[in-house]
């Protein structure tokens, strides 16, 4: 197997969670998350691109969004319309810089955020990139193991609901320290869940729906108070 065509699946129930080598604006699902500063400035990296490839509309309705809500903190996260992206919307996440303290739990709540975005749309499907892991400098494992608690945590409280499928996007040189760290994360879950880890290449189309833009607070995740993730989502 080539360095382009790895990937691994997590199976959690009927749900899918797929660590892939792949570009996140050619990634197959109905929406994706942009790595996005505080500001909404996307003016480099991931969020870069996201605008080049989506056109100004992003950029504008980000501004706009700073202009009516102010700074997002770390774990925040808004959205806005794709432009000429074909998805139905771009989640902009805001992630931790190394330094700032308690990264982890800013990427869980991040990554959570982003999913409750998907349960309030009817989002089936959502690719994230690796978030923080870049120009904010925080490690891998870090970052892998704040994305494993948050997924198996959300998806564990909520059977029923969107997402069913969540794609993250990774590059060569992250592939295998994610996975490592993901999969040493996952191994006392799988023994209580019964989940299965086994490899997978191929990922189905997803449908489009329509965006908007939104800001998620403290009230906002009440709606996730259970007791077995009430003491990290806050």
């Amino acid at each position: 197997m080539s360095d382009t065509d790895k990937s691994m699946q997590f199976l959690f129930g009927d749900r899918e969670l797929i660590l892939k080598i792949e570009d996140l604006l050619s990634a197959p699902v109905d929406v994706i998350v942009n790595a996005a500063n505080g500001s909404l400035s996307h003016g480099g990296g991931i969020a870069a691109q996201v605008v080049q490839q989506g056109g100004s509309i992003i950029q504008d309705e980000s501004d706009q969004f700073i202009k009516e809500h102010g700074k997002l903190e770390s774990g925040m996260v808004a959205y806005t319309t794709a432009g000429r992206l074909p998805y139905a919307a771009v989640i902009h996440a805001v992630g931790p810089v190394m330094g700032e303290g308690h990264e982890q739990h800013k990427i869980e709540q991040a990554v959570s955020r982003s999913l409750m975005l998907c349960s309030m749309h009817d989002w089936n499907a959502i690719a994230f990139p690796a978030i923080s892991s870049g120009i904010f400098r925080v490690p891998i494992e870090i970052v892998a193991k704040g994305f494993y608690r948050a997924i198996t945590s959300f998806w564990d409280a909520r059977m029923d609901i969107p997402p069913q499928k969540i794609i993250i996007c990774l590059t060569k040189n992250n592939f295998q320290p994610f996975f490592t760290a993901f999969q040493q994360a996952s191994k006392p879950a799988s023994e209580e869940y019964g989940e299965e880890l086994m490899p997978k290449s191929s990922i189905p189309q997803a449908t489009e729906k329509a965006a908007g833009i939104v800001n998620l607070n403290e009230e906002d995740l009440a709606v996730l108070e259970d007791d077995e993730v009430n003491d990290w989502f806050k």
